[in-house]
Protein backbone atom coordinates (compact mmCIF):
# COMPACT_ATOMS: atom_id res chain seq x y z
CA UNK A 1 0.00 0.00 0.00
CA UNK A 2 2.83 2.22 0.49
CA UNK A 3 4.37 1.49 -3.31
CA UNK A 4 1.82 4.10 -4.80
CA UNK A 5 2.91 7.15 -3.00
CA UNK A 6 6.12 6.69 -3.38
CA UNK A 7 5.44 6.26 -6.77
CA UNK A 8 4.00 9.20 -7.19
CA UNK A 9 6.11 11.35 -4.97
CA UNK A 10 8.97 9.62 -7.98
CA UNK A 11 7.02 11.01 -10.39
CA UNK A 12 6.55 14.47 -9.33
CA UNK A 13 10.14 14.62 -8.85
CA UNK A 14 10.81 13.44 -12.02
CA UNK A 15 8.54 16.15 -13.53
CA UNK A 16 10.14 18.88 -11.44
CA UNK A 17 13.47 17.53 -12.38
CA UNK A 18 12.68 17.89 -16.13
CA UNK A 19 10.69 21.18 -16.11
CA UNK A 20 13.98 22.81 -14.68
CA UNK A 21 16.22 21.18 -17.34
CA UNK A 22 13.97 22.69 -20.31
CA UNK A 23 13.75 26.09 -18.60
CA UNK A 24 17.97 25.99 -17.54
CA UNK A 25 19.70 28.74 -19.14
CA UNK A 26 16.38 31.12 -19.65
CA UNK A 27 17.19 33.51 -17.00
CA UNK A 28 14.53 35.92 -17.88
CA UNK A 29 11.92 33.20 -16.70
CA UNK A 30 13.70 31.20 -13.86
CA UNK A 31 14.11 34.60 -11.37
CA UNK A 32 13.04 37.83 -10.93
CA UNK A 33 15.20 40.13 -12.67
CA UNK A 34 16.80 41.92 -9.31
CA UNK A 35 18.14 37.94 -8.44
CA UNK A 36 19.99 37.69 -11.89
CA UNK A 37 23.95 37.62 -11.69
CA UNK A 38 25.98 39.63 -13.75
CA UNK A 39 26.59 36.49 -15.72
CA UNK A 40 22.48 35.64 -16.05
CA UNK A 41 22.16 39.89 -16.74
CA UNK A 42 24.85 38.82 -19.75
CA UNK A 43 23.23 36.35 -20.75
CA UNK A 44 19.78 37.81 -21.39
CA UNK A 45 21.87 40.78 -23.49
CA UNK A 46 22.99 38.23 -25.41
CA UNK A 47 21.82 34.85 -25.71
CA UNK A 48 18.09 35.36 -25.32
CA UNK A 49 15.11 35.71 -27.79
CA UNK A 50 15.85 39.16 -27.54
CA UNK A 51 19.11 39.01 -28.77
CA UNK A 52 20.93 37.81 -32.29
CA UNK A 53 24.85 37.42 -33.08
CA UNK A 54 25.21 37.56 -36.72
CA UNK A 55 28.13 36.32 -38.23
CA UNK A 56 29.59 37.34 -41.66
CA UNK A 57 32.74 37.04 -44.40
CA UNK A 58 32.95 40.33 -46.07
CA UNK A 59 35.64 41.37 -48.77
CA UNK A 60 38.93 42.95 -48.05
CA UNK A 61 39.37 43.54 -51.27
CA UNK A 62 42.76 41.74 -51.26
CA UNK A 63 43.15 38.79 -53.86
CA UNK A 64 45.03 36.25 -52.51
CA UNK A 65 48.11 33.14 -53.93
CA UNK A 66 47.37 29.75 -52.78
CA UNK A 67 49.69 27.00 -53.20
CA UNK A 68 49.22 23.53 -52.99
CA UNK A 69 50.41 23.39 -49.41
CA UNK A 70 47.07 26.00 -48.46
CA UNK A 71 49.69 28.89 -47.49
CA UNK A 72 48.43 32.03 -48.70
CA UNK A 73 50.23 35.28 -50.24
CA UNK A 74 48.76 38.57 -51.14
CA UNK A 75 48.84 38.65 -54.65
CA UNK A 76 46.94 42.11 -54.83
CA UNK A 77 46.50 44.76 -52.34
CA UNK A 78 43.23 46.24 -53.79
CA UNK A 79 41.48 45.98 -56.77
CA UNK A 80 43.15 48.79 -58.30
CA UNK A 81 46.86 47.61 -57.29
CA UNK A 82 49.66 46.09 -59.51
CA UNK A 83 49.87 42.29 -58.51
CA UNK A 84 53.00 40.85 -57.12
CA UNK A 85 55.00 38.40 -58.47
CA UNK A 86 55.89 34.95 -56.99
CA UNK A 87 58.35 32.57 -58.05
CA UNK A 88 56.97 29.56 -57.63
CA UNK A 89 53.68 31.30 -59.04
CA UNK A 90 51.00 30.03 -56.81
CA UNK A 91 48.55 27.55 -58.18
CA UNK A 92 45.29 29.67 -57.67
CA UNK A 93 43.91 32.75 -56.56
CA UNK A 94 41.03 33.74 -54.24
CA UNK A 95 39.32 36.91 -52.75
CA UNK A 96 40.65 37.18 -49.18
CA UNK A 97 36.99 37.64 -47.21
CA UNK A 98 37.60 38.46 -43.17
CA UNK A 99 35.31 37.08 -40.41
CA UNK A 100 33.24 39.98 -39.06
CA UNK A 101 30.63 39.51 -35.94
CA UNK A 102 27.40 42.03 -35.34
CA UNK A 103 25.03 42.17 -32.10
CA UNK A 104 21.12 42.88 -32.78
CA UNK A 105 19.31 43.44 -29.48
CA UNK A 106 15.77 44.31 -29.30
CA UNK A 107 16.51 47.20 -26.74
CA UNK A 108 12.79 48.42 -26.44
CA UNK A 109 12.12 45.19 -24.35
CA UNK A 110 11.26 45.40 -20.68
CA UNK A 111 13.46 42.49 -20.15
CA UNK A 112 16.20 43.47 -21.67
CA UNK A 113 15.97 47.19 -19.98
CA UNK A 114 15.66 45.09 -17.18
CA UNK A 115 19.12 42.97 -17.87
CA UNK A 116 20.92 46.20 -18.46
CA UNK A 117 19.68 48.43 -15.16
CA UNK A 118 21.06 44.40 -12.91
CA UNK A 119 24.49 44.25 -14.87
CA UNK A 120 24.60 48.41 -14.35
CA UNK A 121 24.26 47.40 -10.27
CA UNK A 122 27.13 44.61 -10.84
CA UNK A 123 29.53 46.77 -12.88
CA UNK A 124 29.90 49.99 -15.12
CA UNK A 125 32.17 48.89 -16.61
CA UNK A 126 31.15 45.59 -18.46
CA UNK A 127 27.58 47.40 -18.67
CA UNK A 128 29.40 49.97 -21.24
CA UNK A 129 30.58 47.13 -23.05
CA UNK A 130 27.30 46.54 -23.67
CA UNK A 131 26.72 49.48 -25.55
CA UNK A 132 23.04 50.72 -23.04
CA UNK A 133 21.15 53.08 -25.30
CA UNK A 134 20.91 56.74 -24.26
CA UNK A 135 17.30 56.80 -24.50
CA UNK A 136 14.33 54.61 -25.48
CA UNK A 137 10.90 55.85 -26.92
CA UNK A 138 7.35 53.98 -25.95
CA UNK A 139 6.40 55.04 -29.39
CA UNK A 140 8.73 52.75 -31.12
CA UNK A 141 10.57 49.74 -31.12
CA UNK A 142 14.08 50.13 -30.29
CA UNK A 143 17.17 47.91 -31.93
CA UNK A 144 20.36 48.17 -31.38
CA UNK A 145 23.51 47.06 -33.52
CA UNK A 146 26.83 46.68 -31.91
CA UNK A 147 30.50 45.46 -33.95
CA UNK A 148 31.54 42.88 -31.59
CA UNK A 149 34.59 41.90 -33.68
CA UNK A 150 35.28 44.11 -36.92
CA UNK A 151 36.04 42.27 -39.76
CA UNK A 152 40.02 41.13 -39.85
CA UNK A 153 42.24 38.72 -40.32
CA UNK A 154 42.65 36.46 -37.60
CA UNK A 155 46.32 35.42 -36.28
CA UNK A 156 45.73 31.88 -37.64
CA UNK A 157 45.16 33.24 -40.85
CA UNK A 158 48.34 35.42 -40.69
CA UNK A 159 50.23 32.10 -39.54
CA UNK A 160 49.37 30.68 -42.86
CA UNK A 161 50.64 33.23 -45.23
CA UNK A 162 54.02 32.24 -46.22
CA UNK A 163 56.74 34.22 -45.69
CA UNK A 164 57.69 36.18 -48.88
CA UNK A 165 61.87 37.30 -49.31
CA UNK A 166 63.10 39.60 -51.51
CA UNK A 167 66.16 39.06 -53.83
CA UNK A 168 69.00 39.49 -51.05
CA UNK A 169 66.55 37.29 -48.32
CA UNK A 170 64.74 39.94 -46.30
CA UNK A 171 61.34 39.20 -45.49
CA UNK A 172 58.98 41.19 -47.30
CA UNK A 173 56.04 42.52 -44.90
CA UNK A 174 52.33 41.54 -45.71
CA UNK A 175 50.19 44.13 -43.56
CA UNK A 176 47.60 42.10 -41.84
CA UNK A 177 43.98 42.86 -43.14
CA UNK A 178 41.47 44.72 -41.63
CA UNK A 179 38.12 45.63 -43.50
CA UNK A 180 35.18 48.52 -43.11
CA UNK A 181 32.35 47.19 -40.57
CA UNK A 182 28.66 47.78 -41.62
CA UNK A 183 28.18 51.05 -40.44
CA UNK A 184 31.32 52.55 -40.66
CA UNK A 185 31.75 56.15 -41.83
CA UNK A 186 27.57 56.95 -41.91
CA UNK A 187 25.74 59.79 -40.92
CA UNK A 188 22.51 59.07 -38.81
CA UNK A 189 20.68 59.72 -42.01
CA UNK A 190 22.81 57.15 -43.89
CA UNK A 191 21.90 54.52 -41.21
CA UNK A 192 18.38 55.03 -41.21
CA UNK A 193 18.44 54.59 -44.84
CA UNK A 194 20.04 51.74 -45.02
CA UNK A 195 17.65 50.02 -42.48
CA UNK A 196 14.48 47.89 -42.56
CA UNK A 197 12.27 46.16 -39.87
CA UNK A 198 10.20 43.08 -42.03
CA UNK A 199 7.24 42.68 -39.88
CA UNK A 200 5.55 39.39 -40.28
CA UNK A 201 5.41 38.64 -44.55
CA UNK A 202 4.23 41.98 -45.77
CA UNK A 203 4.79 44.87 -43.34
CA UNK A 204 8.25 46.95 -43.85
CA UNK A 205 8.92 49.48 -41.62
CA UNK A 206 11.92 52.52 -42.04
CA UNK A 207 13.60 53.84 -39.31
CA UNK A 208 12.12 57.40 -38.23
CA UNK A 209 15.61 58.37 -36.66
CA UNK A 210 18.92 56.21 -35.57
CA UNK A 211 21.29 57.26 -32.74
CA UNK A 212 25.01 56.65 -32.87
CA UNK A 213 26.17 56.59 -29.41
CA UNK A 214 29.75 55.71 -27.29
CA UNK A 215 33.03 54.51 -28.27
CA UNK A 216 35.00 51.30 -29.37
CA UNK A 217 33.32 48.44 -27.62
CA UNK A 218 30.90 50.31 -26.42
CA UNK A 219 29.19 51.49 -29.00
CA UNK A 220 26.24 51.26 -30.59
CA UNK A 221 23.45 52.33 -33.19
CA UNK A 222 19.95 52.71 -32.14
CA UNK A 223 17.10 52.42 -34.76
CA UNK A 224 13.83 53.96 -33.54
CA UNK A 225 10.63 52.08 -35.69
CA UNK A 226 7.55 53.41 -35.08
CA UNK A 227 4.93 50.69 -33.04
CA UNK A 228 1.79 52.58 -35.04
CA UNK A 229 1.16 54.67 -38.45
CA UNK A 230 -2.24 56.34 -39.10
CA UNK A 231 -3.37 55.53 -35.67
CA UNK A 232 -2.85 51.48 -36.42
CA UNK A 233 -0.14 49.61 -34.91
CA UNK A 234 2.58 48.14 -37.66
CA UNK A 235 2.98 44.80 -36.34
CA UNK A 236 0.07 42.27 -37.79
CA UNK A 237 -0.99 40.68 -35.06
CA UNK A 238 -0.40 37.01 -36.40
CA UNK A 239 3.15 37.99 -37.43
CA UNK A 240 5.48 35.03 -36.05
CA UNK A 241 8.69 36.61 -36.68
CA UNK A 242 10.93 40.53 -37.50
CA UNK A 243 13.19 40.62 -39.07
CA UNK A 244 16.02 43.73 -38.77
CA UNK A 245 18.00 44.16 -42.40
CA UNK A 246 20.90 46.39 -43.20
CA UNK A 247 22.38 46.84 -46.28
CA UNK A 248 25.84 48.15 -46.24
CA UNK A 249 27.58 50.25 -48.57
CA UNK A 250 29.23 47.38 -50.10
CA UNK A 251 25.86 45.71 -51.15
CA UNK A 252 25.88 43.09 -48.97
CA UNK A 253 23.20 43.01 -46.08
CA UNK A 254 22.98 42.14 -42.64
CA UNK A 255 20.50 39.95 -41.29
CA UNK A 256 18.91 38.90 -37.98
CA UNK A 257 16.03 37.78 -37.34
CA UNK A 258 12.98 37.29 -34.39
CA UNK A 259 10.89 34.51 -33.21
CA UNK A 260 8.10 37.35 -31.50
CA UNK A 261 6.15 34.41 -29.82
CA UNK A 262 9.25 33.56 -27.90
CA UNK A 263 9.70 37.51 -26.93
CA UNK A 264 7.31 36.71 -24.09
CA UNK A 265 7.55 37.99 -20.41
CA UNK A 266 5.10 37.47 -17.62
CA UNK A 267 3.07 35.51 -20.38
CA UNK A 268 2.55 38.72 -22.21
CA UNK A 269 4.33 40.00 -25.34
CA UNK A 270 7.53 42.33 -24.63
CA UNK A 271 8.79 44.03 -27.82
Amino acid sequence: MTARPKARVYTCGLLLALALAAGAGETWRAKPAAQWTQEEALEVLNDSPWARTVEIYQPSGRKLGVYQTGQRVVVQDSPTSPERVYQPPPYRTELEFLRAVYAIRWDSAATIEQALERLEEHSTTVAETQAPPPELSSDHYVLTARVVRPPAESALDRMNRTSVRDEDGRILEQASAFGRDFFAGQSEEELRQSAVLRLGKNVTLKPERVIRYGLGTGEGISFFFPRSAQGQPTLPAKADTAEFQFRSESGMTLKAKFKLKEMQSGGKPDY
